[in-house]
């Protein structure tokens, strides 16, 4: 089994060295690249498996992981494409306390997956072998939240010092990707999230791997 999941900031041709990567692969077992849900086109409404991508030549971003993902898919690999991830010391609400203003509208809605399951959900399509081949994976809680909740449910862990407010209007035109479903994924891998939401995770103390390692 081979997992490619390394992100494309600081490199000059990503998908290239993804290209290199998957062709020392030997067929056998599976191969994994980890990419990115911001592939998909689909602001303001729900997205699964097989939603219509963003048209690549929009925006060097995507495409860089759009021709990455081609070029596993076409040797016979899969992807997988994760919702935002984080963890107890890393996440976007690490960054929201230490900005403490937020100029963004707190009614933004992302979606999320924590790096112990997102880990989790490699180990189970690496394990199905042969059986998964040019499949595309989504990962994620299946629990969309506002960035407003999100750093209420943050604060009220008690695990965090500090706070932030959010000081940006609401944008009609950008609401964020409402919901994020990966029925199809859970059903081939038999994966399900540990932390079935972030408002779960810190419920409970936001402990994890990483912050017993401090």
């Amino acid at each position: 089994n081979v997992l490619f999941s390394a992100p494309p900031s600081g490199n000059e041709d990503y998908p290239g060295e993804v290209a290199a990567a998957a062709d020392l692969w030997d067929g056998s077992g599976s191969l994994l690249f980890t990419s990115s849900a911001s592939v998909y086109n689909c602001d303001g409404a729900a997205c699964s498996e097989g939603s219509p991508t963003v048209v690549v030549g929009a925006d060097p971003k995507t495409d860089r992981l759009l021709r990455a993902e081609e070029a596993v898919l076409a040797r016979g690999g899969n992807v997988l494409r994760l919702v935002g991830l984080y963890h107890s010391l890393r996440g976007a609400h690490t960054f929201f306390l230490k900005m403490g203003e937020v100029p963004r509208w707190g009614g933004y809605t992302v979606n999320l997956i924590h790096y112990e399951d997102a880990a989790a959900l490699c180990v189970a399509i690496l394990s199905g072998g042969e059986r998964h081949r040019r499949q595309v994976f989504l990962g994620g809680d299946g629990s969309p939240i506002t960035f407003a909740d999100m750093m209420a449910a943050t604060e009220a862990s008690g695990a965090y010092q500090g706070s932030c407010r959010f000081g940006g209007e609401r944008d009609a035109q950008s609401l964020g990707k409402l919901a994020v479903d990966n029925r199809l994924t859970r059903e081939a891998t038999g994966w399900a999230p540990k932390w079935g939401s972030y408002g779960e995770f810190m419920a409970a103390g936001a402990q994890d791997v990483f912050r017993a390692a401090q």
